[in-house]
């Protein structure tokens, strides 16, 4: 693909996300009606309705720019898992990094005293140190003879991972009072709440940092291209960028469950669809996965907290809704294709 178009749909992509988060702080509820308040910078600036500016700055806002980080992030993390598994349904659920970082966060509500008296911090952190843990037993099962971790392994290790978490998480949901159940359960469906701008202002430098460094061995990840072993031939340390694609990944995923929870199709169905548009080097398509990713699930958050207003949709049920048909499309795609 040319050049111009790739930078045509890059500035596309950047423009919608621009527009739709623009909008998304936009929108709002005021006795069960959906207000559009365009206007909002120059209400949050003159400050003229207190409250309102009040909500725009620490409610929107952070609403909206959270959504993005954690849409950029789980993109980000597909992108990488399918593109050195070879494998397009591959994403952070299906390696069990999700499942890993859920559990922690779980464990971490079971305790609520923990966040009140540690801080904002004790989230993120939890679902950062469950994703790891998740991904080093990944790693552990998936070493074969001599140590090295193989593609097939790991996805075996993933599936039995996530199973296992998943089964923890229900027992220890069983165990909680109703009111924290309901916390917890719709935290487990996905949406976006609360945050402080310093714990987004963290969590952006750590994505961009961690695509940057996506970025440096975007060279190496191309290699993947001709599979496992054809990697090796050319020189690639097949064994180091897994494991270096294996725990940025589950970096990436960590911190976009800390922020929006249980988020599901949107590490699988960006990357699906930024390949089909700008081809397979992670060069084309880094950049556009995030601005993909954000898109999606700024415009997804919008619409959960909005169709039904004053109540809102789980956005990970939404993202299900509307995933799924679209997966299928793409696996039917996928099937026609082959001889």
């Amino acid at each position: 693909m040319s050049p111009r178009r790739q930078i045509g749909f890059g500035l596309l992509a950047l423009g919608l996300l621009a527009v739709t988060v623009y909008v998304a702080t936009a929108l709002g509820s005021r006795g069960g009606e959906v207000t559009l308040e365009l206007d909002w910078p120059w209400l949050w600036a003159q400050a003229h309705d207190q409250t309102l500016a009040d909500v725009i700055a620490y409610l929107r806002a952070p609403r909206a720019a959270a959504a993005l980080i954690a849409g950029a992030a789980l993109a980000v993390a597909g992108l990488l898992l399918q593109g050195v598994s070879r494998n397009p349904l591959a994403d952070p659920f299906l390696l069990g990094i999700s499942g890993g970082a859920g559990l922690a966060v779980v464990v971490i509500h079971a305790f609520p005293g923990l966040v009140d008296g540690l801080g904002w911090w004790t989230v993120p952190a939890a679902a950062f140190l469950g994703a790891q843990l998740a991904t080093f037993l990944v790693m552990s099962l998936a070493r074969g003879p001599g140590g090295r971790v193989t593609v097939l392994g790991l996805i075996l290790g993933g599936v039995i991972i996530n199973a296992f978490c998943a089964a923890v998480m229900t027992f220890l949901l069983t165990r909680f009072e109703p009111v924290r159940l309901r916390i917890t359960s719709l935290w487990l469906a996905g949406g976006v709440g609360y945050i402080e701008w310093a714990q987004l202002a963290a969590a952006g430098a750590v994505v961009l940092a961690a695509i940057l460094f996506v970025r440096l061995r975007a060279p190496r990840l191309n290699a993947f291209a001709l599979g496992e072993e054809g990697a090796g031939l050319v020189g690639v340390d097949t064994r180091r960028v897994l494991a270096e694609a294996a725990w940025t990944a589950s970096l990436l995923t960590g911190i976009a469950v800390s922020m929006a929870g249980l988020v599901g199709y949107i590490g699988l169905i960006v990357p699906h669809v930024v390949r089909l548009l700008v081809g397979r080097d992670f060069k084309s398509t880094l950049a556009l996965a995030a601005l993909g990713g954000g898109l999606l699930l700024v415009t997804g958050d919008a619409a959960a907290r909005t169709v039904i207003a004053p109540q809102e949709i789980p956005v990970g049920v939404l993202a299900a809704l509307i995933g799924t048909p679209l997966l299928l499309i793409l696996i039917r795609r996928e099937m026609r294709g082959r001889p």
